[in-house]
């Protein structure tokens, strides 16, 4: 992904995360979006058994890579799950490691 040298943006990158799971498997689609309005789209499979929402979290430490080494400075993250997105702002606790 190229780097937008040079370029002060007053807005975050975009990351949009949108994650399945099956009996198989896990995929994740990421689309990450410069200030610019240059997107870059991404999809993960995940070759072993996870929920959605892990396969989530998992996509959106991806992400987090990802944004940066396009060279985003700072980001905000969009999910589908509500789960999620409440306990990555700390508004829900997860009882014990494996309520992810």
């Amino acid at each position: 992904m190229p780097v937008e040298e040079g370029v002060l943006h007053p807005w975050p990158w975009n990351l949009y995360i949108d994650g399945s799971s099956t009996k198989d498997g896990s995929w994740v689609c990421l689309i990450i979006e410069s200030p610019a309005g240059v997107r870059h789209e991404h999809a993960l499979n995940f070759m072993f058994k996870a929920s959605k929402n892990e396969a989530e979290y998992k996509a959106f430490i991806e992400g987090i890579e990802l944004c940066y080494t396009a060279g985003a400075d700072s980001f905000q993250a969009f999910f589908d799950s509500q789960l999620v997105v409440g306990q990555l702002n700390g508004a829900y606790e997860a009882k014990d490691a494996n309520t992810v």
